[in-house]
């Protein structure tokens, strides 16, 4: 055997066996490879397969600390939940709001659920309910014509100027209490009746059948409180009497100039009887202050003279707010109300939204 046979016989085992070995190297590397490619590509489709859902709020239920026979779990009590809630918005009277839109303040029905809040009786007319609960201004009628015994007393129109001139000399009702009184009382929250009959008034207080429409009054008394410390004055009007009286001081005589009554008292503001509304023209009243749920002192008088139509309008104006004016530059103000007004009896009212609102703040003083 030659020399260099012999070197390739002697070592072609060797010769092989690293070749083996380096086949076995590369497929060792690329077996590694596809493994990792798989795992790295695996776990790639796997995150972006599985995103992350938004977070959720958990919501708790709803209990109620009493106990409930679990035969009658199925039926929760959601009414009885739902009305609690709404007494409670309604209860939120004390918030100053004013505005031109209708529903600032809610709306409260006249049939039930007032007595807290005023109104307590069932018997609920413009002129007031026929119970009080103390938040509300306690109206007594007289009939100047008749004594207390129903026999006729002196009384002409220039006469029944003269009793309420004596009147508003001193506030004093005993000047009254020499005429005929209906004994039943009006508890009113509010003073804005259009135009009606004379006789309604009488007929509110359950003496239409003795007392004929004219030459009467009705004197309220009361305590308020403003929802807001700040200046205050009224704007009214009445046929043929309105006058207002606040912590002693006459601050506005909104009778018809026909009437002449009070000829010591004259407004202020140079746009007083400028703006009409119903058949007459808005008086404008001396600004008067109110600390925030002081209760003050409240007289409010009404009355006609020669029968036939009556009417009175008082609202509130609260110096430094801005109104919404009407077309006729008035600022639209809020009626004078002691509770938010009974949805009932809003239609009777007969508003004009061009001249006021029954939206705004609330005096009344609540116990």
């Amino acid at each position: 055997m030659s020399g260099k046979k012999k070197f390739f016989t002697s070592h072609s085992k060797s010769s092989a066996l690293f070749i083996s070995m380096v086949l076995h190297g590369i497929l060792m590397i690329a077996a590694l490879s596809f493994v990792a490619v798989s795992v790295i590509v695996k776990d790639d489709q796997t995150f972006v397969a599985k995103k992350p859902g938004r977070p959720r709020m958990k919501l708790k239920k709803l209990t109620v600390p009493i106990n409930i026979k679990k035969k009658k779990i199925q039926q929760p009590k959601l009414k009885k939940t739902i009305v609690v809630k709404k007494e409670v918005k309604m209860m939120d009277l004390k918030v100053p709001e004013v505005s031109g839109v209708k529903g600032g303040m809610g709306y409260m029905d006249g049939g039930g659920g007032l007595g807290s809040l005023g109104f307590g009786g069932l018997d609920l007319d413009l002129f007031g309910g026929s119970k009080g609960s103390g938040n509300e201004l306690e109206g007594t009628f007289f009939d100047l014509k008749m004594k207390p015994d129903g026999t006729p007393a002196k009384m002409d129109e220039n006469y029944y100027n003269e009793v309420i001139r004596k009147f508003i000399g001193t506030w004093n009702v005993r000047t009254f209490e020499r005429y005929f009184k209906a004994p039943k009382k009006k508890f009113a929250t509010f003073f804005m009746i259009p135009n009606i009959p004379a006789n309604e008034a009488p007929k509110a207080y359950g003496v239409d059948d003795v007392v004929k429409p004219k030459q009467w009054v009705a004197y309220y008394k009361g305590k308020i409180a403003a929802p807001e410390s700040g200046r205050y004055r009224f704007w009214g009007i009445g046929d043929d009497v309105l006058m207002v009286r606040v912590k002693k001081d006459l601050v506005i005589d909104a009778n018809l100039h026909s009437t002449e009554i009070c000829e010591e008292w004259q407004s202020q503001d140079e746009r007083s009887r400028k703006f009409p509304m119903s058949a007459a023209a808005l008086e404008i009243g001396d600004w008067f202050f109110l600390g925030k749920g002081r209760p003050a002192d409240i007289e409010v008088l009404i009355g006609e003279r020669p029968g036939g139509v009556f009417y009175t309008h008082l609202l509130i104006e609260q110096d430094g707010v801005e109104y919404p004016t009407g077309a006729d530059g008035r600022p639209i103000l809020p009626i004078f109300k002691l509770t938010a007004i009974p949805e009932k009896l809003i239609p009777q009212m007969q508003i004009d939204p061009n001249a006021c609102t029954i939206d705004g703040p609330v005096f009344g003083v609540l116990k």
